[in-house]
């Protein structure tokens, strides 16, 4: 197999449709179905399915085991050309960042500012996505690094801790007492609607457990800029990292007193990986 087979292959299973797929390659219909037949023929199963009375077409397991794969070779041949138009250009190979979506506060942007300073001539293209996401890119390098937060499986990554942050309440003034308490704990919020960030909600409910306490989750959510948003919008609680904040308008927050409830971001790679310069560069530089 080729990437010229594998590039007509995801684009027709992203399109739904040969004649899409072709569209979108500026091709026409045949050499697109002649591509697909030479790969299903030299992966000697059935890649493609197509629905009954329609021409939608539908991935067969294989057909979905190769597209996973194939969609990371494309991700590295890309990435293979911007880092040769980079050195073009004068520059070094890029670094391939992955980077939780809910930010990684002051301190981490502060290190990337200095960073730059030192080595301006190292571009960085950033990659978006939950822990599990980015540990997952890591595993299968399409990632060089990748700032994570906490909690996950230590033993699948080599870690830098960048920063420690303290979860804070966060929502409309109205849900809170008139007088501002420099701090709550979660006793406090007991009878307030409460939205979560999912992988913290194991956490959270062992230390109601351990107080028998019983808390109110009106929205339990896969992405803590999710919980900012039902905040935003009057909802009830959020309960998130402090740094979280920095992507919220108005929102009340008071840091929470509990030792339980607080969260490391850190910078990550994969275990026995070698590092290329640039990426070598970043990591030396957290330290």
């Amino acid at each position: 197999m080729n990437l010229e087979q594998l590039n007509c292959f995801i684009a027709v299973v992203e399109e739904g449709s040969i004649s899409a797929g072709a569209r979108r390659l500026n091709l026409t219909q045949p050499p697109v179905s002649l591509q697909l037949k030479n790969l299903e023929r030299r992966c000697g199963v059935r890649l493609l399915e197509r629905s009954v009375g329609s021409r939608r077409i539908h991935l067969t397991e294989a057909g979905q085991s190769l597209y996973d794969t194939a969609k990371r070779m494309q991700n590295l041949a890309q990435a293979a050309q911007q880092d040769m138009l980079n050195f073009r250009l004068g520059k070094k190979g890029s670094l391939h960042l992955g980077m939780i979506s809910s930010g990684a506060g002051k301190t981490f942007f502060k290190g990337l500012t200095y960073f730059f300073q030192q080595h301006p001539d190292i571009p960085i293209q950033l990659h978006e996505g939950n822990t599990y996401q980015l540990l997952d890119a890591l595993e299968k390098e399409t990632l060089d690094l990748a700032v994570i937060r906490t909690p996950f499986a230590p033993q699948e990554v080599e870690s830098r801790v960048l920063c420690q942050e303290n979860f804070v309440a966060a929502g409309s003034r109205s849900w809170f007492p008139d007088r501002l308490p420099d701090s709550l704990t979660l006793d406090l919020l007991a009878d307030q609607p409460l939205l979560c960030y999912r992988r913290w909600e194991a956490i959270i409910r062992q230390v109601c457990q351990k107080r028998s306490l019983s808390l109110y989750f009106r929205c339990t959510t896969d992405d803590a800029r999710s919980c900012l948003q039902w905040a935003q919008a009057g909802l009830g609680i959020a309960l998130i990292p402090e740094s979280v904040l920095a992507l919220s308008h108005d929102l009340t927050a008071i840091p929470l007193a509990e030792k339980a409830l607080t969260s490391q971001v850190c910078l990550v790679r994969k275990k026995g990986r070698p590092l290329q310069e640039a990426a070598r560069q970043f990591w030396d530089n957290a330290q």
